[in-house]
């Protein structure tokens, strides 16, 4: 009999509608485990558990633990996998492999390669041929922020500790690793090939780097392939001294077979793919370091802090574990200031766990408490546009509630020049499509079209796929979804990619998400030529107008009366200034429409601001001069195609 010790990991849809339970379902496996396999609790989380038992071998304990979880949950078979190690009380490789298990998360493939090693490389000592370790590479297909650096440096310490380098290390001390991106120019964070192969020589005298990270996405063009190749002969003669890491962004399958065989004619080569990480498995890291740092969570933040990363995420510049730390740091902080004003204030000081009421104000969350229509009534000019909406919500709640009818697929192009409403309206459409039971989050995903786009061949449709799959059962909102189809005569360009990509995307989950494409009308004509399913599976089109005059005056002062107190001469001046916009100006592409008035109302309650300022008062009154002198600056003056004095 052995013990092992085990890893259990569940499928990610499945973690991420359990996330409220924080992986208390694990109980329920462990108690279905039969006695005689001794099993004891190791930790759980939301996507995955360890556990310890003794069985006669790895089939047995895989058996037994598949088994359990049958009888616990009989309907429901998630688990991904079952990993399985040999467990020493003690022993420094049982620690380590304890670590890998429990201590990552997302990152299930390097689990499997190094709990594979583990055993191979016992062999291998035995046979005294540790050198096919030694003249084996890695690649990871990983994109930045999903934690390459992390992953290179528990590398090398695995492969230090498990003797393929000695296991001279002090006690909690790791193997030092280098990590480099290869490119063209000599810069900062980036070296060419014949600088690197420079440095190996420098490598060699120091022993104390085993494992090398070498960025080789330069490659990838179709281009650079011959140069991979020499680039790689060339690494041969440094084969006994160093394993060579190579990193890749995450690819699609036949892309990442394509790239990982110009390797592969030349040396060995084991491949690790980390997909971009689900929400679940962001949440899991977040949870993690706030309890790691002795603070608690209240399952009420699961919600805010998911709209937290989804803000994160919307503007394309998601830097992975990155940026979940530092939400983590910021919510900590929070709970901080929480915790001083209550001390401040001779109050019991609250306990560690964090609460939604511990975060207001910290995540915008678009004034959920105002129902969507209400929202939406609140809008100027919106009248034919809701009614519009009404009339599509009616159609799907019909069919909804009818067997024989199919539900319409909801997916809408919104036409329009910029500013007048289609951002603000999406983003209170998914609040309605919740309200009504049509889809489960409602939330709003903002991208633009070539936000979909990749750098490399392969890479697109992964990341096309991957913002979707944030979208599910809310709204994904495409802005200048045009520039996702450049014409005929393009036909190396990955918006064709991406749009292929997303009509499968809309196709296949029409029932739980919203894709919402806007830009100006003939752009959006054009782009339906783009993919021939995209029209069809696009089925409502809202057109939105540009704003009157009037319109575009009681906008400008809806924003200042919710906010400002102000003089009569105020509503004045503004009304002479939008009375004498010119037809050509409000016909213009080049003409924002509510933006440009937005623009406007915050360069003038600047304006105000700064005046009181001044004169040493706390409280803004905008006046007649603050709109004057936020008018007359060139951005707002020049754009009016009519270049009338204001007469003020």
């Amino acid at each position: 009999m052995s013990r092992y010790l085990a890893r259990v990991s569940i499928e990610y849809h499945f973690a991420n509608e359990k996330m409220e339970l924080l992986g208390s379902f694990w109980a329920q496996l462990l108690d279905e485990i039969p006695q005689e396999y001794e099993a004891k609790a190791g930790i759980n989380r939301f996507t995955f558990y360890t556990l310890y038992l003794t069985a006669e071998c790895e089939d047995d304990a895989r058996k037994a633990i598949m088994e359990a979880w049958d009888r616990a949950f009989p309907d429901c078979h998630v688990i991904s996998y079952v990993l399985l190690t040999e467990y020493e009380e003690g022993s420094d490789t049982s620690k380590l492999m304890r670590s890998i298990y429990q201590g990552y998360f997302g990152v299930e493939e390097y689990q499997k390669l190094c709990t594979q090693l583990r055993g191979c490389i016992e062999i291998l000592g035995e046979k005294d041929a540790l050198t096919v370790i030694r003249k084996t590479n890695f690649v990871f297909a990983v994109d930045h922020g999903c934690g390459f650096t992390m992953l290179l440096s528990s590398f090398g310490d695995f492969l230090r500790r498990m003797g393929v380098y000695g296991t001279d290390l002090a006690d909690g001390e790791r193997t030092r690793y280098y990590d480099v991106v290869i490119g063209k120019e000599n810069k900062e964070g980036c070296m060419d090939s014949d600088s690197f192969i420079e440095h190996l020589a420098e490598f060699r005298e120091d022993l104390e780097y085993s494992i090398l990270g070498v960025d080789i996405s330069y490659y990838l063009d179709k281009n650079r392939h011959e140069e991979l190749r020499t680039f790689i002969r060339r690494l041969d003669f440094y084969q006994d001294d160093f394993v060579f890491v190579f990193r890749l962004p995450f690819l699609e399958k036949n892309a990442l077979d394509d790239a990982v065989g110009l390797l592969s004619d030349q040396m060995m080569v084991k491949t690790v793919a980390i997909p971009p990480y689900s929400d679940c498995v962001l949440m899991e890291s977040f949870w993690n370091m706030v309890t790691d740092r002795n603070f608690t969570a209240d399952t009420s933040i699961i919600e805010l802090i998911s709209d937290k990363i989804k803000q994160e995420k919307a503007d394309g510049r998601f830097y992975g574990f990155k940026s979940i730390h530092k939400i983590a740091g910021e919510v900590m902080y929070c709970k901080a200031v929480q915790m001083m004003k209550a001390k401040a204030a001779g109050e019991d000081e609250p306990g560690s766990e964090i609460e939604t009421d511990d975060l207001k104000g910290y995540v915008d969350r678009d004034a959920l408490e105002v129902k969507g229509y209400e929202a939406l009534s609140e809008m100027i000019g919106m009248e034919t546009i809701t009614e519009r909406i009404r009339e599509i919500v009616a159609q799907v709640k019909y069919s909804m509630n009818d067997e024989k009818l199919d539900r319409p697929c909801i997916h809408m192009r919104f036409t329009g020049a910029p500013g007048t409403g289609k951002t603000t309206v999406a983003r209170i459409l998914g609040r309605i499509l919740k309200e009504e039971g049509i889809l489960r989050k409602g939330s709003f995903l903002e991208y633009t079209g070539r936000d979909l786009c990749a750098e490399y061949v392969g890479q697109t449709a992964v990341k096309t796929s991957s913002i979707c799959r944030d979208a599910y059962g809310s709204v994904l909102f495409i802005d200048e979804a045009y520039s996702l189809y450049v014409g005929e005569n393009d036909k190396n360009d990955f918006g064709r990619e991406a749009l292929a990509t997303l009509v499968s995307e809309m196709e296949n989950h029409r029932d739980d998400m919203l894709v919402v494409m806007a830009g100006y009308t003939d752009e959006m004509a054009e782009l339906m030529k783009g993919n021939p399913g995209l029209r069809s599976r696009m089925p409502y089109v809202l057109d939105f107008p540009n704003y009157t005059r009037e319109q575009l005056f009681k906008i400008f002062m809806l924003m200042v009366r919710k906010h400002f107190d102000y003089t009569p001469d105020l509503e004045e001046t503004a009304k002479k200034f939008f009375d004498e916009i010119s037809d050509a100006t409000l016909s213009s592409k080049e003409f924002a429409n509510a933006r440009y008035v937005r623009n406007l109302y915050e360069r003038t309650w600047s304006k105000g601001a700064l005046r009181s300022q001044l004169a040493g008062s706390r409280k803004i009154t905008l006046n007649r001069e603050d709109f004057i002198a936020a008018s007359s600056e060139k951005e707002f003056s020049e754009k009016l195609a009519a270049k009338k004095k204001l007469g003020f």
